[in-house]
Parts: C-alpha cells; structure tokens; sequence
C-alpha cells in the first residue's frame, strides 16, 4: 500500500496548464474529441515521498487519464484512461516543466534495481540531457539500491558490484559522489573530466560493468584458478619442509 500526499495549489496549476500542450490530455482533447458527451475527468495530482510508494502506486494500476503523481523533480501523469502510458515531466530551475517522455512502468516494475536506476537517472540528468533523451543510465551487472531523490537536499543512490561500488548523495549544497573501487578502476573518473554529472556516472558504470566482465571471464577465471593452485602447492610446500625438518630435529 502506498502513502501520498496532495500536491501544492501550486504544483497542480502548473500541470495542468502544462497538460494544455498534451493533445490526450488537455480540456477537450482527442477522448473528448471523439465523444463530446463523454465526462470531462479531472486533473488529480500526488506526491510520493519515498520511491517504494513511487512504485506501489504504479503497481496498483488502472489509473484514470489526467491522473498524476510527483516524485522530487519528477512528474508522471497517465495519458491514456486505465493504461500504463506515463507522460514524464521534470521540473527546471526556473520553475517551469519540461516534458520529455512517455513511459510504460509495468516493464521494469518487477525488478526494483532497474526501477531505481531509471528514476535516479531522470533525476541526476540536467533538463537539457533529459530533452536529448540521453538521461538514461545503461543496464549492467551492477545492482541499484537507494530512495532515490525525494526532494532536491535528501537522498541517495548506490551501485555495486563485486569489485566496485558507487553512491550519490544529495544535500543542501548539491550531490556529491563517492566510487570505491581499486585505484586503476577509478582511474580518469573525477568529476572534472566530465561536463555533467550523468556523463560521469555512465562512464563509471561502464567501466565497472566492463571489469566485472573481465574478472568472470574464462581466461580470468583460468588465471585465477592458476594463482589459487600455486598459493596451494606452495602451502603444502611448506608444511612438508616444516615435517621433515621436525623428522630431523627428532633424530
């Protein structure tokens, strides 16, 4: 079961005025177009704080069209009555929405992690990454954790793996990453080689996903098993030398 929370006056005439650019969902529009003697559905929009009652609410579907809910800097909004078709929006500096997507959340709400990257990534991209549609994060083998960005000073995201781990945390004076990794794997991440902070993120978890697969490769695997034989031999190496010498010291 989810928690909400009605979304400010403010928030909500904002939507809907911005909904008057969405041909589904502005007054009048296509439904009605259609059907003019179909009944006018409101506008009816919600706050999610935390991303597990982001997810509920999704997962509970059947939501009618002009039906909404925000989560930190995002806003999903149904376009289709009783669908799975969600008109994204981020909100901008300067106040205003930027609608850049339309999303179906029924494909990635059975695995928590992948839920948690998309949302994180909508969120860590600049409204400019998002308008290129290039917020996206790539799927890896690395699992996503984390409440995402409930607002912009509280929060966090984390990515691991076997050999690297990596956290963005949000505070009153921006979001701050921290990777922990061995040191060639971190090699040519920080921030300044990068113009954003997805750019760097995306880097990050290539690179990682890249390593991941190196380490389970065979000739890895065959390297790894060699250096475990050679630890062994070298193991019982020494306890025989320490046998005979003790036969010695007997005699």
């Amino acid at each position: 079961m989810f928690n909400l929370t009605p979304a400010t006056q403010e928030e909500h005439d904002s939507l809907v005025e911005k909904c008057q650019e969405n041909g589904w969902l502005k007054r009048g529009g296509f439904d009605w177009q259609d059907d003019p003697w179909l009944e006018e559905y409101p506008y009816d929009f919600s706050r999610a704080p935390t991303i597990k009652d982001l997810a509920d609410f999704f997962s509970s579907g059947n939501w009618a069209i002009r039906q909404g809910v925000l989560f930190g800097d995002l806003a999903f909004i149904q376009q289709i009555n009783g669908g799975d078709e969600w008109w994204t929006l981020k909100r901008c500096p300067d106040g205003s929405w930027l609608a850049f997507e339309s999303y179906t959340m029924s494909y990635i709400l059975p695995d928590m992690s992948r839920f948690t990257r998309a949302i994180a990534s909508m969120q860590l991209a600049t409204p400019e990454e998002c308008k290129r549609l290039e917020y996206s994060l790539p799927k890896t083998s690395l699992v996503w954790e984390g409440e995402a960005f409930p607002d912009d000073s509280s929060g966090y995201v984390r990515a691991r793996g076997e050999n690297f781990e990596l956290e963005v945390v949000a505070s009153r004076i921006g979001r701050d990453v921290s990777m922990t990794a061995q040191e060639d794997l971190l090699e040519g991440l920080d921030s300044e080689n990068f113009d954003t902070l997805i750019e760097q993120l995306r880097a990050a978890v290539e690179k990682a996903d890249r390593y991941e697969k190196d380490a389970m490769s065979p000739d890895a695997q065959g390297l790894s098993d060699k250096a475990r034989h050679a630890v062994i031999a070298s193991e019982n190496q020494a306890r025989s030398e320490h046998s005979e010498q003790a036969h010695t010291n007997e005699r």
